[in-house]
């Protein structure tokens, strides 16, 4: 009989939606192997909109070859106290019906954030008796106090904090998503016995080559005269995103044919919509409502450049963002605004260049545009090989399922 696993994400969504699909993927080729059930909520982060009826407390649908689970929660708005009721309430349903749902698992892998998802998902492998897998895909408390700047002695941060380490000491195996979550965890664990990376990535199984015809269609539908240079961002419109300096980039290229267009949702959109307006430089950027995930590669062929921008913080030196991979595809330059990892990776491969609103110089965003541009860096860009190579999710799972199958023996 095959094993069965678990995947438990409260964010996991499915193709349709303009979020990272990466556990949908990983459970579709882990249903080679093994009986696969992937956990989400029925509340969608993304959209901030309920999948099902909001009163269904958990609902089974079928998917590629495995089961989907999806839980009842609280719907909120922004990250105050209703977000926290959200994760509460959706870890509690979790601990309830995982308690006595289906066969038993042989593992159940926890994805992180939220901490309250993961610890419920360690509680559930204890009394079903399976192996813990913990997946860090961001660090928190640490996120917390180096974003949102919350001080290291308030309660919230403490109680994460005994929560993390909880997860760590009762973890049987912990897959870090960068470079980075690797160093800090083996770091915090005094350990790298238990650590396990696999990064973001791409389902390459569907994927096309990009259409001119698409390019020009998106750029005549945006308005993009065949004269502009276009560097586009894809993603998440949040305070961690810090997308205020594109903006004032933008106030910098005041006239010159470079357009920037802001692909996405998010709390911070409606500011950075009124910051261009403040800045009279709505006629170079375009503003664009988030798109399904796989209609995300159409509407990057308009562009000749792409966007990585994050706040400066260390935490975010150890990022390696999902839509680097999506960017990859397209053979075009990536232009990151955060040191570390990414801008190793990006440089390193000769695929893209650091830029900066701090200071003048060969790294001032405005210049790094304009260089871009004039074709002074980076004319010829071969992104989409390192993808075939190092990122391709089916060779991901294949590994990873060889990796869990080590784990019960």
């Amino acid at each position: 009989m095959r094993p069965t696993v678990w995947i438990i994400n409260q964010y996991t969504v499915t193709p349709e939606y303009p979020a990272s699909t990466r556990h949908y993927e990983l459970a579709k080729y882990l249903a080679d192997d093994y009986n696969v059930v992937l956990w989400g909520s029925n509340f969608i982060h993304h959209n901030k909109s309920y999948r099902f009826n909001p009163l269904n407390l958990w609902k089974k649908e079928k998917a590629e070859g495995f089961e989907m689970l999806w839980l009842g929660a609280f719907p909120y708005k922004d990250n105050g106290v209703s977000r926290m009721l959200n994760m509460l309430g959706y870890a509690i349903l979790l601990m309830a019906i995982g308690a006595w749902f289906g066969r038993k698992p042989d593992i159940i892998i926890g994805s992180s954030p939220s901490l309250f998802t993961a610890y419920a998902s360690m509680f559930l492998a204890k009394i079903r008796t399976a192996r813990f897998v913990l997946e860090v895909r961001d660090l928190w408390p640490d996120s917390l106090i180096e974003i949102n700047h919350k001080p290291e002695t308030s309660l919230v941060v403490k109680v994460l904090a005994w929560m993390e380490r909880q997860l760590y000491k009762g973890a049987d195996q912990i897959v870090a998503l960068t470079r980075g979550i690797y160093s800090r965890v083996a770091v915090k664990t005094g350990s790298d016995r238990k650590l396990y990376y696999m990064p973001n990535g791409m389902d390459l199984k569907d994927w096309s080559e990009p259409s001119a015809s698409d390019r020009q269609r998106i750029r005549q539908e945006l308005n993009i005269s065949s004269g502009e240079y276009v560097w586009m961002y894809a993603g998440a419109h949040g305070p961690a995103n810090d997308l205020s300096q594109l903006i004032h980039c933008m106030a910098k290229l005041r006239g010159e044919p470079i357009l920037l267009v802001l692909l996405g949702e998010g709390i911070e959109k409606p500011a950075l919509q009124k910051l261009a307006k403040e800045l009279d430089i709505q006629k170079q950027i375009r503003f664009v409502s988030s798109v399904p995930k796989r209609d995300v590669s159409r509407w990057l062929t308009c562009a000749d450049a792409f966007a990585i921008c994050l706040k400066n913080t260390k935490l975010f030196e150890g990022a390696l963002p999902n839509k680097l991979f999506d960017y990859l595809l397209h053979d075009k330059p990536i232009i990151t605004t955060v040191r570390g990892e990414i801008e190793d990776f990006v440089v390193g491969h000769s695929v893209g260049v650091y830029g900066s609103m701090q200071g003048e110089g060969e790294h001032y965003l405005p210049q790094v545009l304009r260089n871009l541009q004039s074709g002074k860096m980076l004319s010829r860009v071969e992104g989409r090989e390192l993808v075939f190579r190092l990122f391709d999710r089916k060779k991901q799972a294949k590994d990873f399922a060889e990796n869990l199958s080590s784990i019960l023996k």
